[in-house]
């Protein structure tokens, strides 16, 4: 599967609470907390007629951390603090309402990235509690992204709604980018405020990432 993403991206070093919360001691943390706004498409299925734009389309909003696998750096992000919208969105995790980043290619009057320009985007669960919200303000272009930013762990484990209170757990997956070819590369600093729909309120600041991105996409590999 092709896929494309607008990325908006906020490395941090977490507060104790927030990495109590997100990391797995299955997949210990060596990098700093990141988080993670996509607005995505399905190309192979937009590329197939007749198609609605929009039913290619999905967003995600993920909050996870560095980490290693196979001895180079990845970033993991677990289940479920990963969450996509829409029909994308895996069963049994509770889906976001991630709106739609600004200042990217996909926007009217686009104009591409300039030292300055603000990015913003904001998540709410469906019955509207706060998940994140992230503000970004680009400095100078790159054209190299952080290590391990396109190199994913994931640990698949939803609840049983069959048995409240017990989960499925399908165990630790490694998830590459294949081929990644970026493109509208940009670092600047930025800052993330995060609600009760994520499990945890609080504020942070750290580097933040603009970028594009067209890569395959794979069966993971369990780990």
């Amino acid at each position: 599967m092709k896929i494309g993403q607008d990325l908006l991206v906020l490395s941090f070093d977490p507060p104790k609470a927030l990495e109590d919360l997100i990391v797995d001691p299955a997949c210990p943390r060596t990098g700093p907390a990141v988080l993670l706004f996509a607005d995505s498409i399905d190309l192979d299925l937009w590329a197939k007629e007749p198609l609605e734009p929009q039913k290619a389309l999905w967003t995600e909003v993920a909050i996870g951390y560095g980490c290693e696998v196979k001895g180079e750096p990845a970033t993991a992000f677990h289940y479920p603090y990963l969450l996509l919208s829409g029909a994308k969105s895996d069963r049994g995790v509770a889906v976001a309402d991630v709106e739609m980043t600004r200042f990217h290619a996909a926007c009217p009057d686009y104009e591409g990235g300039a030292p300055g320009r603000r990015c913003a985007a904001t998540a709410r669960t469906i019955g509207g509690r706060p998940i994140a919200d992230l503000d970004v303000t680009l400095q100078q272009p790159q054209t190299q992204t952080p290590a391990g930013l396109l190199r994913w762990v994931n640990r698949v484990r939803y609840g049983d709604v069959t048995a409240p209170g017990d989960s499925i757990d399908r165990g630790l997956w490694f998830v590459p980018a294949i081929d990644p070819q970026v493109a509208d590369l940009w670092t600047g600093v930025g800052s993330a405020t995060f609600g009760e729909g994520m499990g945890w309120s609080g504020a942070v600041r750290g580097e933040a990432w603009s970028l594009g991105v067209v890569y395959d996409l794979v069966a993971g590999e369990r780990l």
